[in-house]
């Protein structure tokens, strides 16, 4: 079973790694660059964090026993965050085909990387159904993260350039409501899922979870699926209209709802090991 500083740290990882999934579904040619500059600036420093945090979890693991699924895990993180690096120096030039690899790079080392942390969580088989679950679970809390986090972001950017084009905020929303629903729906078949074809220790686990964290798994349900699902519905309401600042205002709040959301499960993955 992992502390709760490995389950808290990947948080860091996950938010970094999704926003830049929901930088690439915005339309890189009708916004200003700057924007995505201090975006991904904001992003970079989420990333940062996440690597010093966990670097001496990272020694301490290593120095303890030489394990590949740890040295792979460190080799993938560190490739994220270089060449992270790599794009954020690309932004501030012309070499739009450095910008596109080295933004490719790091999405894909921070794909792997991530799919490397989640197995770190669970004691199966290589093929087994927790190596489908933790991973997909893991992957969808990145995207939801991300894309709240952006589109927190691009609302504050319409209120420096008011005349844009609704277009790129409406493309940011859809993929928040559609990572939400596709969490909600994780949420709902992960642990059935997980109890009738996981091993005998998640099935223990699974009963854990019910027996003396039932109450912290329904909170984290409500604040983190249901409070947000209440708020995407309000924030379309007010782009319809349309009235950028108040859909900002709302993401702020749905932004807080999915951060303390995804806090509580990884207090829930620390007691139980369990992804939700």
């Amino acid at each position: 079973m992992q502390g709760f500083s490995s389950s808290f740290l990947i948080f860091f990882y996950q938010v970094a790694l999704g926003g830049l999934f929901a930088l690439a579904g915005t339309p890189f040619h009708e916004i200003e660059r700057a924007f995505y500059k201090s975006t991904a600036a904001v992003l970079y420093v989420i990333a940062l964090l996440g690597l010093w945090g966990k670097s001496p979890i990272y020694w301490h693991s290593l120095s303890q026993r030489l394990s590949w699924g740890i040295g792979l895990e460190v080799c993938f993180h560190v490739a994220f965050v270089i060449f992270f690096s790599s794009y954020m120096l690309s932004l501030w030039t012309e070499n739009q085909a450095f910008r596109a690899r080295s933004f490719a790079s790091a999405v894909l080392a921070g794909s792997v990387g991530l799919i490397l942390s989640a197995h770190n969580f669970y004691n199966a088989a290589l093929i087994s159904i927790e190596t489908v679950v933790y991973p997909t679970t893991f992957f969808i809390s990145s995207l939801l993260l991300g894309s709240v986090t952006v589109g927190m972001l691009i609302g504050h950017w319409y209120l420096i350039d008011t005349g844009q084009s609704l277009d790129p905020f409406i493309r940011t929303y859809r993929f928040f409501v559609m990572a939400l629903i596709a969490q909600c729906a994780s949420l709902a078949l992960s642990p059935l899922i997980l109890y009738l074809f996981g091993t005998p220790q998640t099935a223990i686990a699974m009963q854990r979870l019910w027996q003396h964290h039932a109450t912290l798994l329904i909170t984290r349900a409500m604040i983190g699926q249901v409070a947000p699902l209440i708020l995407s519905w309000m924030i379309w309401r007010t782009l319809l209209i349309p009235h950028t600042m108040a859909a900002t205002g709302l993401f702020y709040i749905a932004l807080l709802g999915v951060f303390v959301g995804e806090i509580l499960g990884r207090q829930i993955l620390a007691l139980t090991s369990l992804p939700f």
